[in-house]
């Protein structure tokens, strides 16, 4: 038998005995099917069963996660977590008040100090570390000493968190500052009473100097301090007098000359409505 003759009988032969398999579905292919045929048996004599193919979906799966139960399979074991509830936080203007403290302030005029303190110490880092020292013994010493003001108006500046320590210093001559005297001092009443001895300065050149202008203003009285401050195009000065009687002449005063050119005043207790009528 020639090759091409076995050929055509093997074709043949396979061709009626898929003619004698007996199926469930129809002769097209079904889409999504699975045959369920055993590897290694005659396809003549097994019957071909089909089953369709079950597809999941990730929307399926996610609803799937949603609706079962957690400890299905963990049997209760699995630990739930919770977010902890977030405290309201506390007012803060009501927090900011109760965190401050009141001072007390104290001070020491070197116009009425003993001799024997000025001639022992002569600068006022010295004065300043001596009343250090002497007041560290105290609870409630609030800050550093410092000095303040000239002339006859230079003090030194202590305060204190409680009143008792105040009361204890200022109640007598201080026997380890060699009998140093304080008296109570209020920061707002000292402001006051240099306002009212004062002059508020606008429109000043920036080619004039402190100096210069302290000796315009020395003219109309004795000048205790004269300082500047830069506001836009312009500098501004408060000029300090000795005493509070040599501002009323500047009631009716809106303007003085300094080198030929005009400043304006006001004395310094005005209020910015008033200043800038």
């Amino acid at each position: 038998m020639t090759l091409a003759r076995q050929i055509n009988v093997r074709s043949r032969t396979v061709s009626e005995d898929a003619m004698n398999i007996d199926t469930t579905s129809s002769s097209a292919p079904a889409p999504n099917l699975i045959s369920s045929v055993p590897s290694g048996l005659p396809v003549s004599r097994v019957q071909v069963l089909t089953s369709p193919q079950t597809i999941t979906t990730l929307v399926e799966t996610v609803d799937a996660s949603v609706h079962t139960p957690s400890n299905a399979q963990d049997k209760g074991k699995s630990v739930e977590f919770s977010n902890p509830a977030r405290a309201p936080s506390p007012d803060a203007s009501k927090a900011s008040v109760q965190s401050s403290s009141s001072r007390f302030h104290a001070a020491a005029y070197l116009r009425d100090a003993p001799d024997a303190f000025k001639s022992k110490f002569t600068t006022n880092r010295a004065m300043c570390n001596e009343v250090d020292c002497a007041f560290s013994k105290l609870s409630s010493y609030g800050s550093r000493a410092r000095c303040e003001g000239s002339g006859d108006d230079k003090r030194i500046l202590v305060s204190f968190f409680a009143q008792a320590d105040l009361t204890s210093i200022t109640f007598q001559p201080c026997a380890d500052l060699l009998d140093l005297v304080f008296v109570q001092y209020s920061p707002a009443d000292m402001k006051k009473n240099v306002e009212a001895k004062s002059l508020f300065v606008t429109d000043i050149p920036l080619f004039l100097t402190e100096t210069q202008v302290h000796s315009a203003f020395s003219r109309y009285g004795s000048v205790v301090r004269c300082k500047f401050s830069l506001s836009k195009h312009y500098y501004t000065a408060m000029v300090q007098f000795s005493t509070e009687d040599l501002i009323a002449q500047f009631d009716d005063t809106w303007a003085i000359l300094c080198l030929g050119n005009s400043l304006r005043v006001c004395p310094a207790h005005y209020s910015k409505a008033q200043r800038d009528a």
